[in-house]
């Protein structure tokens, strides 16, 4: 097996049909009499950390070659030649770009993709010497003078106020009628140095810094379609590592093409670090709804070996609190933001709430909530607390012994200006306030909850007649 086939199965996934195609690409190479005096190579891609690796290297007959040790076998980093790297990215050819040498030279490189079946398997390189007029091409333009007509034609479309385009965050390229960069912000240099491209851009074809791989004619002729109205187009793209969108505009009376590019990366590296920490939250959220299941346990083992009936109703009454608190962390576990629907949350406290006894169950309770109502983590769980203890003094107080089946109880739900109500009615017997103010847990909790937590409002009516109102109120920005 030839070192050609060995750095190929070595480096790549590549099929026999794909190193058969590179194999031909050689001897093309070899019988181009305009390749005679270069060094030429084949280049494929490293898919063990996605930079690049040399596989052919073809040496000029007449003339030194540009290197003086082995190349092939060694990487081509995307940081010393970005046009090895944007063509393999775009199938487009990349034509006399500024690259560096594993010898730390200076060169210029010509660079066109090997295609099989539409796949990139590979670029071939022309490299020439770059080091004795590399100092007069870095600036081969006066790019400060045209910084005002990149300004004046985007203004022509009204889409950007009148700001000095050095300071917009934005890159902004200009290109001539044949597609040749004639103008560029500092931001667009340092956009392009940053995915690799070594010294001046200007002058260079849109083909060599199209980085979403579209081409100038073909986008020329979209923008003259849709005329003024349509424009820009926009555009989402990834290129390396990088994300970016980009607005194309088209100055029909300048024949100027403008194109703005806006780096999105660390917006997208925000986001995955967000869902990321979302994710761990939702873990953490679903550890805590199984260790409070397995607090409800031993209660419930404990509550079995007690025999006086206050001590058990005592520690019902907990489990009940507890299993409240679970089935808020239930739900979040199942959610990726930090706010919860009020009305799922409401369905689930009450389902498990009327799983706990055969009591519970035999309560009605009407469920009717602004399915547009949302609350954050803390605030939900203090609601379903609260919730949980007037549930808990209706089957305690509101209905004589045995009539607890024939009790209605109603959950309602509103929001209006941002101000949550949240009203809990039933049909019971009703008690006197001033008679249960001191003692009762329940209405502490309530209370406390309402007051300290929600930083809400809370009124109570009952009467004998009408039964139980508890009426609570607070924002749903609630400044803590």
């Amino acid at each position: 097996m030839s070192e050609f086939e060995e750095l190929c199965q070595q480096y790549t996934s590549l099929d026999q049909a794909d190193i058969d195609v590179l194999l031909d690409q050689t001897r093309v190479i070899e019988r181009t009499a305009a390749y005679r005096n270069s060094d030429v190579f084949i280049d494929v891609r490293n898919e063990y950390n996605n930079q690049a690796v040399v596989i052919y290297h073809k040496l000029p007959v007449d003339v030194p070659s540009l290197y003086h040790r082995k190349v092939t076998g060694k990487e081509a980093l995307r940081t010393n030649e970005p046009g090895v790297f944007h063509t393999l990215e775009t199938q487009l050819s990349s034509v006399d770009l500024l690259a560096e040498t594993q010898e730390q030279r200076l060169i210029r490189q010509r660079i066109y993709p090997i295609l099989n079946e539409d796949r990139t398997i590979g670029v071939t390189i022309v490299e020439s010497d770059a080091s004795h007029d590399v100092l007069d091409n870095f600036q081969s333009e006066d790019t400060q003078s045209r910084y005002s007509d990149v300004s004046a034609a985007i203004k022509m479309f009204g889409r950007l106020d009148a700001t000095i385009t050095d300071q917009l965050a934005d890159a902004i390229l200009g290109f001539d009628h044949t597609g040749r960069l004639v103008l560029a912000n500092h931001t667009a240099m340092a956009l392009y140095k940053k995915v690799g491209y070594i010294g001046s851009i200007i002058g260079l074809d849109y083909e060599n810094l199209s980085l979403d791989g579209s081409r100038f004619a073909t986008v020329r002729e979209q923008l003259q379609q849709v005329g003024d109205s349509g424009q820009p187009l926009t555009y989402s793209f990834n290129y390396l590592s990088y994300f970016f969108t980009e607005r194309k505009f088209w100055n029909e009376s300048n024949q100027q093409l403008v194109v703005l590019i806006q780096d999105k990366t660390d917006v997208k590296a925000k986001e995955a670090e967000i869902i990321s920490k979302s994710v761990a939250i939702r873990e953490v959220n679903h550890r805590v709804k199984n260790n409070l299941q397995s607090v409800i346990s031993l209660l419930r083992i404990q509550q079995r070996r007690l025999q006086g009936d206050e001590a058990k109703k005592a520690l019902s009454e907990s489990i009940s609190r507890i299993m409240a608190i679970s089935s808020t962390y239930e739900l979040m576990s199942k959610q990726l933001d930090d706010h919860t629907s009020l009305q799922s949350a409401l369905h689930l406290l009450v389902t498990h709430f009327k799983q706990l006894s055969d009591e519970n169950q035999q309560l009605d309770v009407k469920l009717k909530i602004d399915p547009q109502i949302t609350v954050d983590s803390e605030q939900i769980v203090t609601i379903s607390i609260i919730i949980n203890e007037l549930l808990q003094n209706v089957i305690s107080h509101a209905y004589p012994e045995g009539c607890v089946k024939c009790g209605h109880v109603a959950i309602v739900g509103t929001t209006n200006q941002e101000i949550i109500t949240l009203r809990v009615t039933d049909d019971g017997v009703g008690f006197d306030l001033d008679q249960t103010r001191a003692g009762s847990l329940g209405l502490t909790i309530i209370r406390s909850y309402v007051k300290d937590k929600l930083l809400g409002r809370l009124k109570i009516e009952s009467s004998a007649q009408k039964g139980t109102d508890v009426c609570f109120s607070f924002d749903q920005k609630t400044q803590r």
